[in-house]
């Protein structure tokens, strides 16, 4: 999980979260790099109604092998 942060009088933070611990990005170039990223992922997913498709179909799908 990531949150980006903007403010009007502080720079860009950047939080992100893993299965046991979170982290504070405070540095400008990694929460560049940071916003980047999630910027590529978010251009790359389906929308969402075609991604509950999609899943919905690869359960079923995967529900039919044995």
């Amino acid at each position: 999980m990531v949150t980006l942060m903007w403010f009007e009088d502080q720079p860009p933070v950047a939080y992100s979260e893993g299965t046991f611990m979170g982290k504070l990005h405070e540095s400008p170039a990694l929460v560049e790099r940071i916003h980047g990223a999630y910027a590529l992922a978010m251009g790359e997913a389906l929308p969402q109604k075609e991604s509950l498709g999609l899943m919905r179909a690869t359960a079923k799908e995967f529900g039919h092998h044995d």
